[in-house]
Formats: C-alpha cells, sequence, structure tokens
C-alpha cells in the first residue's frame, strides 16, 4: 500500500514538472524572433540616411512590441475558436476588401491600405490568415472529399473570392500567394496526383509561355506525355489538353489588363538591361548590393549601396540586400537558416498535431512563409520578377508583421494541443 501512494506521488510530481518545451515551442520562438530583431537591425541601417527615419524605425518597434501582445493572445486562446471564427473572420476580411477599393489608399501603384491615424492597414495581409482558417476549416469536414468536383470548386470559391478583390487593387505578388494558400491545401488534404497534374500543368504552361514559342511547344509536348502516362479517357485527355493550351492564351489576356509597372517588372526581369536606368534599376542595383557583400559583409552602416540609398526604399521588398552588403555571405546564410528552421518546426508540428484542421493550417502557413521567403530573395538575386513581396519577419510594415506573428503563434498554440484530437 505505501508502495502504490509513492507511485501515486510521482507520477502526481510528474505532471507538475512537466518541461516548457512541451508545451512551447522554443526552437520556433527563438527564430521567429531572431528573424524579427535582424529585421529592426536591418530597417535601422537602411533608413538611417532618410529623412522618414525614425517614424519607420520607431513603428517597427511599435508593431513588434503589438505583435508580441498578439502572441500572448493568440497562444493562450481556447483552440475551439479557430474552428468556431473561420468563417466569420473570412467574412470581415472579405469586407475588409472590398472596404480598401472605396476607400483604400494607394501607395506605389496599388490601392491596398486604409489609413488608421498615423498607421496604414493592409487587409490583404490579414486576408490570408482567414483564407487559411476558413479553407482549412471546410476541406476538414467529414463529408468532404476533395477529388470530388463540388468539393474542390467549392474551396477554390473560398481562395478565388480574395483573390480577384486583390488583383483588382491591384496587387499581383499578394494575389499569388492566395494560389499557393489553395494548391498546399488541398494536396495536403489527399488530391489525387492526376488533379494535381491537372491543375499545375496550365500554371507551367502559361509561365513558359513568357519565353517564346518554343519552349511552348516544348511544355506541350511534356503535356502529352503526362496524359499518356495516367492514360485516361481519351476525352478527359482531350480537354486537358485544350485546358493547357487556353492557358497560352489565358496569359496573353492577363498581360493586357496588367498595369504598365507591372508589364515592366516581367519584362525586367526576363532582361533587367532592357531598361537599367528605369525598370531594371532595383533588380541590377540589389545584385551589386548583395554581390559587393562579399563573404563577411562591409559591416553595420558601412554599406555604400545600402547608406547612399541606390535602391529606392529598401527597408521593405528589397531588405535582403541590406543583409547581403553588410553582412556578407554569412550573415545571408545565417538569416536563411533561421528561416529553415523555423520551417522545419512547422512541418515537425504539422505532423505531429492529431488534428486534420490543424495539420491543415499548419501546412497553408508553411506554403505562406516558403513562397515569401523564395520570391523576396529570388527578386534580390534576379532569378525571380520583382513583384512586391516581402521579406516574412523582416521588412519594414506592420501589417505583415502582425499576421506573421499571429500564425506563429496559432502554430505554437497548436503544439501546445498537439496530442488533442479535438
Amino acid at each position: 500500500m505505501a508502495l502504490l501512494s509513492r507511485q501515486i506521488k510521482l507520477k502526481s510530481d510528474e505532471k507538475v514538472t512537466t518541461p516548457i518545451s512541451e508545451k512551447l515551442d522554443l526552437k520556433l520562438l527563438f527564430s521567429t524572433y531572431a528573424l524579427v530583431l535582424i529585421g529592426i537591425i536591418a530597417i535601422y541601417s537602411s533608413t538611417s540616411n532618410v529623412q522618414s527615419f525614425q517614424i519607420n524605425f520607431e513603428k517597427q518597434i511599435i508593431w513588434a512590441l503589438i505583435s508580441t501582445v498578439v502572441i500572448v493572445i493568440i497562444y493562450f486562446t481556447p483552440m475551439k475558436y479557430f474552428n468556431l471564427l473561420a468563417y466569420p473572420v473570412y467574412i470581415l476580411s472579405i469586407i475588409s476588401l472590398l472596404l480598401v477599393l472605396v476607400i483604400g489608399k494607394t501607395i506605389s501603384g496599388s490601392q491596398s491600405w486604409i489609413s488608421v491615424g498615423p498607421f496604414d492597414f493592409q487587409p490583404s495581409e490579414f486576408a490570408k490568415l482567414a483564407t487559411i482558417l476558413a479553407l482549412s476549416h471546410f476541406i476538414s469536414g467529414r463529408n468532404v472529399n476533395i477529388n470530388s468536383l463540388r468539393h474542390f470548386t467549392e474551396a477554390a470559391l473560398i481562395t478565388f473570392i480574395p483573390f480577384v478583390l486583390i488583383m483588382l487593387q491591384p496587387d499581383l505578388g499578394t494575389a499569388l500567394i492566395f494560389i499557393t494558400i489553395f494548391f498546399a491545401g488541398i494536396f495536403w488534404q489527399g488530391l489525387s496526383a492526376f488533379a494535381i497534374f491537372v491543375i499545375i500543368s496550365p500554371v507551367i504552361v502559361g509561365i513558359v509561355s513568357l519565353f517564346g514559342v518554343v519552349p511552348v511547344i516544348a511544355s506541350l509536348l511534356m503535356v502529352i506525355g503526362g496524359l499518356y502516362y495516367f492514360k485516361r479517357d481519351i476525352f478527359i485527355s482531350v480537354g486537358v489538353f485544350v485546358l493547357n493550351l487556353s492557358a497560352v492564351f489565358f496569359v496573353d489576356f492577363v498581360l493586357n489588363i496588367l498595369s504598365p509597372h507591372q508589364i515592366k517588372r516581367i519584362e525586367t526581369f526576363l532582361n533587367p538591361m532592357n531598361d537599367p536606368l528605369g525598370s531594371g534599376y532595383n533588380a541590377i542595383q540589389a545584385k551589386v548590393a548583395v554581390g559587393s557583400g562579399g563573404l563577411f559583409g562591409k559591416g553595420f552602416l558601412a554599406g555604400s549601396q545600402t547608406q547612399l540609398k541606390f535602391i529606392p526604399e529598401q527597408w521593405t521588398d528589397f531588405i535582403f540586400c541590406v543583409i547581403g552588403e553588410e553582412f556578407g555571405f554569412i550573415g545571408s546564410i545565417l538569416t536563411l537558416l533561421l528561416f529553415l528552421i523555423l520551417l522545419m518546426r512547422l512541418l515537425k508540428i504539422a505532423q505531429l498535431t492529431q488534428s486534420n484542421f490543424r495539420s491543415n493550417v499548419i501546412v497553408m502557413i508553411v506554403a505562406i512563409f516558403a513562397m515569401h521567403i523564395f520570391i523576396n530573395v529570388g527578386m534580390t538575386l534576379g532569378i525571380v520578377p520583382v513583384i512586391g513581396i516581402p521579406l516574412p519577419l523582416i521588412s519594414y510594415g506592420g501589417s505583415a508583421l502582425i499576421t506573421n506573428i499571429a500564425m506563429i503563434a496559432i502554430v505554437l498554440n497548436f503544439y501546445k494541443h498537439q496530442t488533442s484530437y479535438s
């Protein structure tokens, strides 16, 4: 009897002394705030010689503090509310996107902001998180089969509405992120390989069409090879091929409705030297800045490209230039390593969680971060078009920072309840 009492006491003591690592993912939290700190340092350097230096730097500090409050609130939010509030939050985000088209403030050619006192609020950033919750809530339903045409179409509609509203601003870069959200969600939910082929192949053919007729023909031949591999009904195969062929004409249509500065960005990507002092200027100077950093960089506040402002407003979309020039290859790799740790922890938690809804949410968050990192760093290195996408947790901007931190906070909350099935 005494031995049994002792065992019960030991089990009770184990519950009391649960390690904090079982309730809080310290690696995820550390990598998040390390990246925020790098961002603040880079913003300080890139704005130190501009008129708005104190305003931009202090605003980012304020947003970082607000984000800390947000992360605490979300971390302690009961888990059931993420599912319950998914659709209401989504509806509010759609209303805000409609509102910005009416009273929005235009910055850099896009009517994407709503002014609230001294701050500019960007509804499209919060719409990302709202869409993730709504889409995950839908595809995780018990009676939902993502491979059925009806449910696939309904899932696509959830993403399509904010996509269209953001394209009307117009903000191509942010709109593309919603396509990423959709693909990540339906893939993780178990969409068939053939369905993925049907969706992805027109996108590839459309992108390839920007490079000329020969690449288009080559990509269409690859589509025919894929159709032969899947061996589907002849009518289905013909329909898929026509869909891919239509993608070429769709790209031409999109190019005709894009604003002139967006067309210039695409042309600049294909050949930056066509307009080295105009639309190609940022892309060229960005590569110069990163390349001039060398192995260890020129030192904090010592980068000539950064301090002499060769790249306009580089504290936003081109902030990776600051890191590359002033902290060199070592600083750039350290930053990317922190991003890698963050993404790997997110994926690990997605695998650990026992809830289909929570797993879908995390995977879509991973997709957002990964796409932002790839496009932003790719813009800096000249391997993707300049489409105006910030570097998560690092670029200047309150809406983006708070939204990104909110996403991390949700994952931390899910990690705390990783063994729960509800």
